[in-house]
């Protein structure tokens, strides 16, 4: 049972298959991707998905490099955190963002990508005022990328693959 934030509706999630072990506990913070039934969602190996702890995200690289040592991840990202945000840290955390949200879609048409972009600028207005980039300038380079992403979901997201897609 979880209790949707901002609100006092509790609803319940399901972990079944490689989700099943999930370590969530009471007070524990998630974000759940996916569709809810009648307050329920059933998270498994073919529908939906779930964060543990959203504020703690790491890249797959980081967790790649925890293998030999299992605190060095939250370590790096722990000292990660004490530096100064820039552009290219915020502009990729965002692009990142779109990204995710496109592809759980399936939607890479403008009036789409639009509609994430000004959502995830909106979501990151104190990283932008932190870098000292207005939301209209944000919004523009966002946009500029989005021709390049569209293309590569055109060339590389397909039900099945592509013969254009093996070298």
């Amino acid at each position: 049972m979880v209790k949707a934030d901002g609100s006092n509706v509790i609803k319940t999630i399901h972990l079944r298959d490689d989700w099943f072990e999930t370590p969530a506990h009471a007070g524990a913070l998630l974000h759940v991707i996916g569709e809810f039934v009648d307050n329920s969602c059933v998270i498994d190996d073919g529908s939906n998905m779930v964060i543990l702890h959203p504020d703690q995200l790491l890249s797959a690289t980081v967790i790649a490099d925890s293998f030999s040592c299992t605190r060095r991840a939250v370590l790096q990202d722990r000292v990660k955190a004490t530096t100064e945000a820039s552009a290219p840290l915020v502009y990729g955390t965002m692009l990142h963002e779109i990204f995710q949200a496109a592809l759980m879609e399936n939607r890479w048409d403008r009036l789409y990508l639009a509609s994430v972009i000004d959502r995830t600028v909106e979501s990151h207005v104190e990283d932008l005022f932190s870098i000292k980039i207005g939301l209209h300038v944000a919004k523009e380079h966002l946009q500029s990328k989005m021709a390049e992403l569209a293309k590569w979901a055109e060339a590389f997201v397909a039900a099945t693959p592509q013969v254009s897609q093996v070298p």
